[in-house]
């Protein structure tokens, strides 16, 4: 009797294992069904809330999503379904892989969404498609790049935050506009700009430094409804850590180069990147560097004629060396026409306190000492820009000579 009722708690266990097991594969089959139709033809098109146009980011690339010219990666459809980051993967007909972003979360449109009609001072009932006949976008741009840089209090700070004075927004926004001003697609750009400006202005930055003149950031295939399409450009900086030693050198290098380019190489703006985290670096078969995440970035107009509110503007602002890693001032970067933050990000990033990207050293490495010398003077010194320089050519210098070659071993 005993024995009979063991059994039958085992087949009892058993057979709930069975139906657990069943209506998971169901449900993997259906979301996969959901997702891509007929399991042939994709249906990307679901992700892009076009119907919550022009509140979005545009619709440059819809033709290619409409005609299959994207389409999704069927070895990612259990990313599909369950996708906190709303980061997606895919291909060309070119067979060119791509990555397809909402920049946001769900939550996160859902408050965008919830706060519309109230933003625009429209019926609380209005839809998206009122918003082709509100005026005023031009100030509203204004206003809401002033609100980012003034008023928030808590980090992260949603929404771009372009100082220090909010009326050169419509200089940085250009080449992300379509149409002329005279055109009657105009409004529509500009409400799909407010759209970006508000939820992430990565589409925006990707034009305003595009890949193709040497920036190094995604290149950039357009959006379609509340979706961008950019190129997938390499492994994270963070799973490369036991790499060998002569492509960290060359990585290093190339994140200095970075740090300067974004610091200097625009006629016009400086773009202090908030966010140095090695997921968001990514690295490919050249070793050839970008980074992947742009919302969290500070434009800076460096060419403007300062007010009595900025006394300090043709001063250099260094970075406290007693901040913590991730503390930083926004107020004071702002303030002055020149930091040295993005120096700072990338030497912590190569010899900082937590798993920097330098270390281990290889055992055989000789020139260390000096290495590590230059490091800490960047991370803790009194002119980051100046030792900066010296660091890039010590580096250039060992790769040239090919004073690493051959080191594999570590410490």
């Amino acid at each position: 009797m005993f024995t009979n009722t063991i059994n039958m708690i085992i087949r009892g266990r058993f057979c709930r294992r069975v139906i657990i097991l069943i209506l998971i594969f169901l449900a993997s089959f259906y979301g996969t069904v959901l997702f891509y139709g007929d399991l042939k033809i994709p249906r990307v098109m679901r992700l892009t809330d076009l119907r919550r146009c022009p509140a979005c980011y545009g619709v440059t690339v819809c033709p290619e999503l409409y005609s299959n010219q994207i389409i999704p990666d069927k070895n990612d459809w259990t990313n599909m379904l369950f996708n906190a980051k709303n980061i997606y993967y895919g291909y060309t007909k070119s067979n060119r892989r791509i990555v397809l972003k909402k920049l946001a979360h769900d939550w996160e449109f859902s408050e965008f969404d919830n706060k519309l009609c109230k933003a625009w001072k429209l019926n609380k009932n209005c839809h998206p498609i009122d918003l082709l006949n509100v005026t005023g976008v031009e100030k509203k741009l204004e206003q809401l790049v002033h609100f980012n840089l003034t008023v928030p209090q808590v980090e992260p700070r949603k929404g771009l935050v372009f100082c220090p004075y909010s009326f050169g927004i419509h200089d940085f926004i250009e080449p992300a506009l379509n149409n002329k001003k005279t055109s009657r697609n105009y409004q529509s750009d500009m409400i799909n700009i407010w759209t970006m400006l508000s939820i992430n202005p990565e589409p925006i930055v990707l034009q305003v430094i595009p890949k193709s003149k040497g920036w190094q950031v995604p290149a950039y295939g357009g959006v379609c409804g509340r979706l961008e399409i950019v190129a997938y450009e390499g492994q994270p900086l963070s799973v490369l850590g036991n790499i060998h030693w002569h492509r960290k050198l060359i990585i290093a290098k190339r994140l200095l180069d970075a740090a300067m380019d974004f610091t200097y190489k625009h006629d016009r703006f400086r773009f202090y990147l908030m966010d140095w985290s090695t997921d968001n670096i990514v690295v490919n078969e050249k070793d050839e560097i970008t980074f992947v995440d742009l919302e969290d970035v500070i434009v800076l107009d460096k060419h403007i004629s300062p007010k009595s509110d900025l006394p300090d503007w043709y001063k250099r602002y260094f970075r406290d060396d007693n901040d913590p890693a991730n503390v930083f001032s926004i107020e004071n970067m702002c303030k002055h026409h020149l930091s040295d933050h993005n120096i700072y990000a990338a030497c912590h990033t190569l010899g900082g306190d937590n798993e920097p990207f330098l270390h281990p050293v290889p055992v055989d490495f000789q020139h260390w000492a000096q290495l590590s010398t230059l490091l800490r003077d960047c991370l803790k010194g009194t002119d980051r820009f100046k030792t900066v320089v010296l660091l890039q050519r010590y580096i250039a210098e060992l790769l040239t000579k090919g004073s690493v070659v051959g080191i594999g071993s570590v410490r």
